[in-house]
């Protein structure tokens, strides 16, 4: 990159950076500098060190908001693809990935939301930060959820499951197997859901330093899954046994849980009741 071209990005990219500790400016200054900021972006992208680049398209991103350009969104997300085919493992781009897909999701593009999140997952896949690779996954999850592919956000859990198997991490195993049952219930496949979150409960049991709220919503969870298989009396005890674990330390979690052990014989219940319980 030239001298001149150079020092442009330095200071686009500082700018960008101090408009980003001031909210309230940030949007009405990436107004005013779009075209400049997406000149630089092609510029660094196609003649400047990878890294440079990652850390100008992460700044950029990170000044979008719902009312920015559509079009210069996408022009931007255009500069990340080309700088794939240059650092095509760098956690740098996944960070660009991982950026990018946020402001989509945040602007309801559930679509290209989804897209980006896919190829940063790909990139995380190629590089050893089980950390990272989570939260890939965590976010595309939330993003495949929001377009109701549930399928695909338990493909997400299950890898998930699978790399805390490998790194041996006993306590995101159970959230995993928890949060596969949340998700088979959602997808109405209770006999599925009641055997993960079974799994799930005795995981947790077998741990030291759990609260009593964990334990309370896996039992929760459980109990909404055998109550919805038919199981009434099963799923009775399971609130039974999560209200004696809150009733004196969480009394709002205790009172949702009365209200489940309220509800009169062979009522159904409903997916709805499950937006009271999440799967932490």
């Amino acid at each position: 990159m030239s001298e001149g071209p150079g020092r442009t990005v330095s200071a686009l990219l500082q700018a960008m950076l101090d408009a980003r500790r001031v909210p309230g400016d940030a949007a009405g200054w990436l107004r005013d500098s779009r075209h400049e900021i997406l000149a630089a972006a092609r510029e660094v992208v196609s003649t400047g060190d990878p890294r440079t680049a990652a850390s100008f398209l992460t700044a950029a991103w990170s000044l979008v908001t719902v009312n920015t350009d559509t079009s210069w969104c996408d022009d931007l997300r255009d500069c990340g693809r080309e700088l794939s085919t240059t650092a095509p493992e760098s956690p740098d781009l996944a960070a660009v990935f991982r950026h990018s897909a946020a402001a989509y999701h945040m602007r309801g593009d559930y679509r290209f939301a989804e897209a980006e999140g896919l190829a940063e997952l790909a990139v995380r896949r190629k590089l050893d930060d089980p950390d990272e690779h989570v939260a890939a996954l965590n976010a595309l999850s939330r993003t495949f959820r929001a377009r109701d592919r549930l399928h695909r956000a338990m493909d997400c859990a299950d890898e998930r499951l699978a790399l805390h198997i490998k790194h041996r991490r006993p306590h995101e195993i159970a959230a995993d197997l928890q949060h596969l049952g949340h998700l088979m219930l959602l997808a109405e496949r209770e006999d599925t859901a009641t055997d993960y979150l079974t799994r799930a409960r005795d995981a947790f049991d077998e741990l030291p330093d759990v609260t009593a709220q964990q334990h309370a919503r896996v039992r929760t969870l459980l109990g909404c899954a055998l109550w919805r298989s038919g199981g009434e009396s099963a799923a009775r005890r399971e609130f039974s046994n999560a209200l004696r674990l809150v009733v004196e330390v969480d009394e709002p979690t205790a009172e949702k849980i009365r209200e489940l052990l309220s509800r009169p014989s062979g009522e159904p219940l409903p997916l709805s009741v499950l937006e009271e319980v999440d799967d932490g």
